[in-house]
């Protein structure tokens, strides 16, 4: 179990470093990417938010140490190369030494644990709001056919939308991933002319034809673990403020006046209220709180950007947020808890001793949750009273490979090819105690030291 503890315990100290860092940059950005069009806009920070959450993933499973093969008994493991034995966290720098924090493993299940409430709080409530979009549709009827004929004009042949109404909402709404549906509110559907009610189903129908229903339902799915993130709330916020922007941008151009369109706009939110609704429940024609900026966008002259312009910022933003997925692994923080300091303490190379020399070198480097490494073979002989009368190397000197290890407190049991088996106790962090499996029961442990 501490395995999984602390990976998930080191995703969530990347998560929180590394989406801060691309929340940074994409804030930077900003400024340039609201000269592009509000679908590249768009884009853009659902881009950044894929980034953010697929790069601590990945920075946290990259960290897992490989398995080298050991060919030499002259290798030492790496961790001898310096920085203090018990560790927390480590700077993946490319620094001699590492720097490093010990945090009891109560404190970081402590925190593991709470995390994974938090996430199935989130998962309830995106499970309630599911339902709540089924319950919506169920509970609607069909608009009048007058209506019908008008939004027909409007919604594409090639799609089937569902045009409904409910008594249960208070803003137009769109809903549905396969079989999408456009919900109006019964009690504004009197006060709508033919201008509002055709400028709501261009919006609408402008989300659906842009899939952005399933867009924001994966978004909001993939993005529970991290949700408390202010950069994912950024994020997020940008995400369904250009989405309102595109919408408006097609639903402007299908109408054919713009300015027409933002009056209408403004009077749709004179007769609209703003009522929260949880997160997956549908998309909104006032998603975004962004109105007056959307106003301002369709009643101000269109610049769009000159071809090679937008070519130039695409590779600009690219190779910067390339060097900062590269950058953000160099910042990458692995854990360790403190059960992981004796297994730091076994790792490294020993040598096996007798009347003050080494007949033997074992090589244990960790990988994952356990150890590989090597053993080179030797020949003993025993007193009667089970302590060592002779050893030396054996005449094949070729390191037998460790094909198994598995620790439990100080003592790490080993088998090497061949079926050898013996067990290593650890006395302090330079010495340990040998005890071959097998051997006759008054045999003394074999000394070994660690080779500094």
């Amino acid at each position: 179990m501490s395995p999984i503890r602390e990976t998930l315990f080191g995703l969530l100290l990347n998560a929180l470093l590394q989406i801060g860092f691309f929340a940074v940059v994409a804030t930077v950005f900003s400024r340039l990417v609201a000269k592009a069009k509000a679908k590249h806009q768009y884009c853009f920070y659902v881009t950044v938010l894929f980034l953010c959450l697929a790069v601590p993933v990945i920075n946290t499973l990259w960290q897992s140490p490989s398995a080298p093969v050991v060919k030499t008994s002259q290798q030492q493991d790496p961790s001898e190369a310096g920085g203090p034995s018990h560790a927390f966290w480590s700077w993946q720098g490319h620094s001699k030494q590492d720097r490093r924090l010990t945090i009891a493993p109560g404190v970081q299940s402590f925190i593991v644990a709470v995390w994974g409430a938090f996430i199935l709080l989130r998962l309830a409530r995106f499970g309630r709001a599911v339902h709540r979009v089924q319950w919506l549709r169920r509970d609607a009827s069909v608009l009048s056919p007058a209506q019908v004929k008008i939004a027909s004009q409007i919604i594409e042949a090639k799609y089937r939308v569902a045009l409904l109404e409910s008594t249960a909402i208070e803003n137009p709404v769109t809903v549905g991933v396969f079989f999408p549906a456009i919900l109006l509110p019964s009690k504004l559907l009197p006060a709508f002319g033919e201008q509002e009610f055709s400028a709501v189903v261009a919006h609408e129908f402008g989300h659906i034809r842009r899939r952005d229903f399933s867009v924001h339902a994966l978004c909001e799915l993939i993005s529970l673990p991290v949700v408390w993130h202010p950069g994912i709330r950024y994020l997020m916020s940008k995400i369904s403020q250009t989405r309102e922007l595109a919408c408006d941008d097609y639903a402007a151009s299908r109408l054919g006046n713009r300015r027409s369109y933002a009056n209408t706009l403004l009077h749709l939110a004179s007769l609209c209220l703003y009522v929260p609704r949880d997160s997956a429940a549908g998309l909104g024609i006032f998603d975004g709180d962004n109105l007056e900026a959307r106003i301002m966008m369709l009643t101000k002259k269109e610049i769009s950007l000159p071809r090679i312009t937008l070519i130039g910022l695409v590779l600009a933003i690219t190779m910067t947020f390339g060097g900062s997925a590269m950058l953000a692994h160099a910042m990458s923080l692995q854990t360790a808890s403190s059960s992981s300091n004796t297994e730091e303490k076994f790792a490294g190379t020993w040598h096996w001793m007798f009347d003050g020399k080494s007949f033997a070198t074992m090589i244990l480097v960790r990988s994952g949750s356990g150890f590989t490494g090597s053993v080179t073979e030797s020949r003993i002989a025993l007193k009667d009273d089970g302590s060592l009368l002779r050893a030396d190397p054996s005449d094949d000197s070729t390191p037998k490979p460790i094909t198994k290890t598995s620790l439990e407190g100080s003592t790490l049991h080993v088998t090497v090819t061949g079926g050898f088996e013996f067990a290593v106790n650890l006395k302090d962090g330079t010495h340990a105690e040998i005890r071959p499996v097998g051997a006759p029961p008054n045999m003394k442990p074999i000394p070994a030291e660690k080779v500094h």
